[in-house]
């Protein structure tokens, strides 16, 4: 052993014989412990389901929310589709008046439609299930696809138990959103762009009903030359839109993007949730900044983001690399992306793991994942202090230097954990 090892190993044993279960749980976990720290939270997740069930009323708890948070937007919206028709949802106070209706014991609800006519594909087979079963029928199908996706990158039960019991799954599950559906697509676009590139693009393709976290796909395939894959990609977005605009009518995206546009202009506004976005944007504005200061830190984060995604793509031949650039830097590109999408990073962050148990850790690297594993519990925050986006900028600096490392761009010195 080096003098310089020993002095390091020293500390830790010292640490370890005083504080072993300390010393268990956060600095050298095996994989029984990880084991058990996934099973212990999983059941804590079950027993607060459970009991926010039996303790509500109509899915309202007793403090207003809502059981499946955003998800009541995604179900009222599939019964208003089929009741009034996919343009009635553009139009201002529509989409409230039918939630208020749906769940009185919740109160006045202040929420808008801002999905493209494509999303109404995604939506419209809940219209014929109750709010309780559609939603867990939701839960069931969005976790089994990013599971699924998950897997086809590293098939192995132990890492993919952490990720799912992690606390930023556990955001993606209470919120009702399309975290772990976009978290799919995104780990299928990036992972398998060089192995199957059709299935690769046809993700991508897909991923253009929540259009503004994929702005770094076509960066990625054309830095690497994936052509059938940027191919396919482009084909099913644009079939996508065409058949939308068949079915539900031309006329709903002049609605979508006149939402969009109102949309824009509430994000300059005070009673905006920035404490919640997980972009450079929110950040700057949580913290008070201009407006203008903010949009300027966005454009040249993603500018750099763009850069950063392009370079891995065209100088490595690593699947694995590209996936982990991609998939870290994605949610960061729009200044749109909330707290409940970040499975995103389940797909870089899953990998990075892989390379560390295979190839060894990097100095605080697997520290530092078990910290991004059980912070995200307490998102969103407080609303002056920008928990989301500090969270969403440690996950990408990890996977950063991850990246930089496995392309040989600089050799920090491994660690053995």
């Amino acid at each position: 052993m080096t003098a310089e090892a020993a002095s390091t190993a020293a500390p830790n044993a010292g640490f370890a014989d005083r504080y072993p279960l300390l010393h268990a749980v956060f600095i050298d976990p095996s994989r029984r412990t990880m084991a058990t720290a996934s099973f212990t939270a999983l059941g804590l997740y079950a027993l607060i389901l459970i009991h926010s069930v039996l303790t509500s009323e109509g899915y309202v708890r007793p403090d207003g929310s809502m059981i499946g948070g955003d998800f009541t937007v995604f179900w009222t919206a599939a019964k208003t589709l089929f009741a009034e028709g996919a343009g009635a949802l553009y139009q201002p106070g529509v989409l409230n008046e039918r939630l208020n209706a749906a769940f009185p014991a919740r109160g006045e609800f202040f929420l808008y439609w801002q999905y493209p006519p494509t999303y109404y594909f995604v939506v419209a087979p809940l219209a014929a299930l109750s709010y309780p079963t559609a939603f867990w029928s939701w839960a069931v199908v969005t976790t089994g696809a990013a599971l699924a996706a998950l897997r086809s990158l590293w098939n192995a039960w132990l890492p993919l138990l952490v990720v799912f019991a992690s606390g930023a799954a556990w955001q993606g599950l209470i919120t009702g959103q399309t975290g772990f559906l976009t978290a799919a697509l995104i780990a299928v676009a990036g992972g398998w762009a060089d192995r199957r590139p059709l299935v690769a693009g046809i993700a991508a393709g897909l991923l253009t009903v929540k259009p503004q976290l994929g702005l770094l796909i076509p960066i990625a395939y054309a830095a690497a030359g994936c052509w059938r894959a940027f191919g396919a990609a482009a084909v099913t977005g644009v079939a996508l839109a065409g058949l939308s605009a068949g079915v539900f009518g031309a006329e709903t995206w002049i609605g979508f993007f006149d939402a969009m546009s109102a949309q824009g202009a509430r994000m300059g506004a005070d009673i905006f949730p920035y404490h919640k976005l997980i972009s450079p944007y929110g950040f700057a504005m949580t913290l008070g900044a201009p407006a203008s200061l903010a949009l300027a830190m966005q454009i040249m984060a993603s500018l750099s983001l763009a850069a950063f995604v392009f370079m891995v793509w065209r100088k490595s031949a690593s699947w694995e690399a590209r996936l982990i650039a991609l998939a870290a830097a994605a949610p960061l590109a729009s200044p749109y992306a909330f707290y409940y999408e970040a499975p995103i990073f389940f797909a870089a962050l899953l990998l990075l793991a892989q390379r560390g148990t295979e190839r060894g850790w990097l100095a605080y690297e697997k520290h530092a994942l078990m910290g991004l594993w059980f912070l995200p519990v307490f998102a969103p925050g407080p609303e002056n202090f920008p928990v989301p986006a500090l969270l969403a900028f440690a996950a990408f600096a990890l996977c950063a230097r991850r990246v930089v490392h496995e392309c040989g761009w600089r050799m920090p010195k491994l660690k053995t954990a």
